[in-house]
């Protein structure tokens, strides 16, 4: 007996569902595109569970008859082709036929859908690939589906499905897509019975883009525009010192599709190239048109890959149109935050606005006797760094510093040693030994965190709410503790101790974005990893911090208790490099 079989319907159709549907966010996606490609001018989204129990999308489309209906859970059955050739000239979003069989094929599903004008409307029902009759019913004008229990007959996938708020994250990050394509389509989402977001149709996209990302970014993002025979290009880009830890907020469109493009994502880098900081990356919103015939959509089942039929013109048009907006427009400086002291001082020994006033290396040097003597310089009375007492020489009546640090443009600390001497990056130093010091309060189950007498209430797009929802055991692990506080908002109830200095609002929101989607992947170790690496990042002195000696004292200190550890810091940069006496001898050609 032969070995080759021809495989039964219902494993093909399960094969097929699995290429395209992987979570409810494929569902959400596939089904919203249909409702566009039927002309909706409102597409309503509700989700019990996550969208694992119920989703269900109705809109104000063209709907269907019954002769339609009993076709559309059918293999490969589609409205929008009629021969080989119309593949290469696609003009709507969905086209292959593959989405409501594949969606039949692991779930319970139904459609009620009325054409305009029609007196009654029709029904269809699936059961995990059965497809049942069509029946009369009423209905409005438009479609509406309805999909339960997802995954039901395929445990596997539905194994390896995540928490209800990881999956809002994903469907949130759907429907963000299609409303900032589509500003003239009123979008709602609504999950067990909540309203996640309403968005009315709008005149401009940038609106759509304020509402998603804020008032912030969108004074300050600059418009790129370029018309050619068989292409367009239009959008919003922001200006260099408005950079991400992650590429989240790098939307490309192609005639109306969310796309990944490696030729496209090359453009935008090097359009930035020189700009950013390794490992930064920038926002982007940029709307593609190009004529169908030029490109190939049907490359991937999900359809968020495309072919273009000449790759290289279209990178280039993409690189030139953002670098003409960057060069453009007026160079804004970076706005670091204001200095926060990291370090208690000792207030009683600075005291002396005169002595504050002098330079690092006038602090730590005190060979004028009559200083020393009357405690005055040049008539001003001056309060001495302590310095401890084996750092000290001295000879008669002059005083001269042992070994000496003094910072470097407000960025290095340059110290002196008996080998030599060490340029110290005064961030990547504080940096790694925050991290070791987080790490050994979450191993000793003592991390300090501080109770918030009046809770700090986070306002998020939906995308970002769920994103932390799904953190919030991790955060919790780490000394924030948070709690869902009504409609994309949370409530921070306590702080990590380390970071007291820190506005919590403001590293909730920086969270979101340094976060990407390969770090939610490492399960519950790798996300601890993640913010604690993100903890010692934010609560670090920054370059450009001006030290003055009891801060710098105290960070060297730390860096001997734990010297072994403080080469590189937790991104892997160097901390500090070292230079022998006799390298500087050999440099000055005295060797």
């Amino acid at each position: 007996m032969g070995k080759v079989k021809i495989l039964p319907p219902s494993v093909i159709n399960k094969i097929a569902a699995g290429e395209l549907i992987d979570r409810p966010a494929a569902v959400v996606k596939e089904l919203i595109e249909n409702s566009i490609d039927a002309g909706a001018k409102r597409i309503d989204v509700y989700l019990e569970d996550g969208g694992r129990k119920l989703i269900r999308i109705s809109d104000d489309g063209s709907g269907m008859d019954a002769e339609d209906l009993a076709l559309v859970f059918k293999s490969h059955t589609t409205s929008k082709l009629s021969s080989a050739e119309d593949l290469f000239a696609i003009h709507t979003l969905g086209f292959r036929g593959e989405a409501l069989p594949s969606i039949g094929a692991v779930s319970y599903a139904r459609i009620t859908t009325r054409v305009k004008g029609a007196i009654s409307g029709a029904e269809i029902k699936i059961e995990g690939g059965r497809i049942g009759k069509v029946k009369e019913c009423g209905a409005p004008e438009g479609t509406q589906i309805e999909v339960q229990e997802l995954f039901f007959n395929t445990p596997v996938r539905k194994k390896f499905m995540k928490t209800v708020p990881t999956e809002m994250s994903y469907i949130s990050d759907v429907l963000t897509r299609f409303a900032l394509c589509y500003p003239n389509i009123h979008f709602t989402l609504r999950h067990n019975n909540r309203t996640v977001f309403n968005l009315p149709p709008v005149q401009e996209i940038i609106e759509r883009i304020e509402g998603f990302f804020g008032n912030e970014l969108k004074k300050h993002l600059l418009s790129v525009f370029l018309r050619e025979e068989l292409f367009t290009l239009r959008g919003f880009v922001a200006p260099p010192f408005l950079n991400k830890a992650n590429a989240r907020l790098q939307f490309i469109f192609l005639n109306g599709r969310y796309i990944k493009d490696t030729a496209i994502y090359r453009a935008i880098s090097e359009a930035y190239q020189g700009k950013l900081m390794n490992k930064r990356y920038p926002i982007v919103f940029l709307f593609l048109t190009v004529k169908p015939s030029e490109v190939d959509v049907n490359v991937h089942p999900t359809k968020t890959e495309v072919r273009f039929r000449n790759k290289s013109v279209v990178f280039n048009y993409v690189l030139s149109t953002l670098k003409d907006a960057l060069n453009k427009s007026q160079a804004k400086p970076i706005d670091i935050a204001a200095p926060e002291k990291i370090f208690q001082r000792d207030k009683a020994n600075i005291t002396s606005a005169a002595y504050n006033n002098r330079s690092l290396w006038e602090q730590f040097s005190f060979e004028n006797t009559e200083e020393k003597t009357s405690g005055t310089h040049n008539g001003t009375k001056s309060v001495p760094v302590p310095l401890k007492k084996e750092e000290l020489l001295v000879d008669k009546d002059v005083v001269v510093i042992k070994k000496r640090y003094f910072q470097l443009h407000n960025t290095f600390i340059v110290e002196e040693t008996n080998e030599g001497m060490n340029i110290i990056d005064q961030h990547a130093l504080h940096e790694i030994i925050l991290y070791h010091e987080i790490l050994k309060g979450l191993q000793s189950s003592q991390s300090p965190r501080q109770r918030l007498l009046i809770p700090e209430l986070v306002e998020l797009n939906p995308k970002d709410f769920f994103f932390v929802l799904s953190i919030r055991a991790q955060l919790e692990d780490v000394g924030i503790e948070i709690e869902e506080f009504g409609s994309n908002t949370v409530m921070i109830r306590s702080f990590p101790q380390i970071l007291k200095h820190l506005n919590g609002k403001e590293f909730i929101e920086n969270l979101t974005h340094d976060f990407g989607e390969e770090d939610c992947r490492k399960g519950n170790e790798g996300i601890i990893n993640k913010l604690v690496n993100i903890m010692a990042c934010k609560a670090a002195i920054k370059a450009g911090q001006k030290l003055d000696y009891q801060e710098i004292d105290t960070l060297m200190e730390k860096k001997k208790n734990i010297n072994a550890y403080t080469n590189n810091c937790p991104h892997g940069r160097p901390t500090t490099l070292s230079f022998s006496l006799d390298e500087l001898y050999k440099h000055f050609k005295r060797k």
